[in-house]
């Protein structure tokens, strides 16, 4: 519940909205006071009212970043990855590698890898964009669970990837952490927004 205070007339002590009299000295609230702390109720109102439009757009600017990113990454990646198919031409598909690379023990299995690598990564960001976009839609209804679950999805596709490719854990960390942390603040945002809803 939103609660307010401000100081007694009387004695300095606390008084909340709502109250009639103090409960430290008994003096009875002013209308002044009562008008003060009504003031401060409603203020406290528009405040939270404002966290769950944030906690909404914090999702709905998720979507359209995984949306751009996985374009943006599909492109650098592609780039990255034709330099290595450019030394691998004119080596045969049989080739053994000196060591595995990406789980890949021949040249064939390697170059199938890296040019399946910028489609998978676009594929997982168009994903991820699509499944904050429905939660987006959700979270007009149901807020704190939409944004719980975008959290939820989110750093289960990391420890997914982390576990399947260890190494994926430390690429991108700093979009990760801040995805993460957006995310958690918008859960914040959210709890704040249905303390507001339950002091209704």
């Amino acid at each position: 519940m939103v609660e307010v205070s401000a100081p007694c007339g009387e004695c300095g002590k606390s008084v909340c909205s709502g109250d009639e009299f103090c409960e430290a000295c008994g003096g009875k609230v002013s209308p002044e006071l009562k008008k003060a702390l009504s003031d401060r109720f409603e203020a406290s109102h528009i405040d939270f009212a404002g966290h769950g439009k944030s906690a909404q757009s914090t999702i709905g600017g998720l979507s359209v970043l995984f949306a751009l990113g996985g374009v943006a990454f599909f492109f650098i990646t592609k780039s990255n990855n034709g330099d290595a198919l450019a030394k691998l031409t004119g080596v045969g598909d049989g080739e053994l590698l000196a060591q595995a690379v990406a789980g890949a023990s021949t040249v064939g299995e390697l170059r199938g890898a890296l040019e399946r690598e910028p489609y998978q990564i676009l594929g997982l960001n168009l994903f991820l964009a699509l499944a904050m976009l429905v939660l987006w839609m959700w979270s007009k209804r149901s807020l704190l669970p939409a944004i719980i679950t975008a959290l939820g999805i989110y750093v289960a596709v990391i420890v997914a990837g982390a576990l399947y490719e260890p190494k994926s854990l430390l690429q991108g960390v700093i979009v990760k952490v801040v995805v993460i942390l957006a995310l958690a603040k918008g859960v914040r945002a959210a709890l704040a927004s249905r303390r507001l809803e339950l002091a209704r």
